[in-house]
């Protein structure tokens, strides 16, 4: 995993908690170690993402419980 991938899944596990009473259910997209925006759907996430950041720089995550992986 890249070091800015790392960095994003550290903010994930970090704040996993207030992640799943926010967002519970949906996808976000995390950039710069902060939530950008969330989607109902991956593919939504991903054409937001790839219009507004450089492949490699975000990560787009699904708010689970109790799953924590990439």
């Amino acid at each position: 995993m890249g070091e800015l991938l790392n960095k994003q899944h550290k903010f994930y596990l970090h704040n996993e908690q207030a992640l799943l009473e926010k967002y519970k259910g949906q996808f976000i997209v995390i950039h710069n170690e902060q939530v950008a925006d969330s989607f109902g759907s991956e593919r939504d996430a991903y054409i937001y993402s790839v219009k507004h950041f450089q492949i490699g720089t975000f990560l787009i995550k699904e708010v689970i419980a109790g799953v924590s992986k990439i």
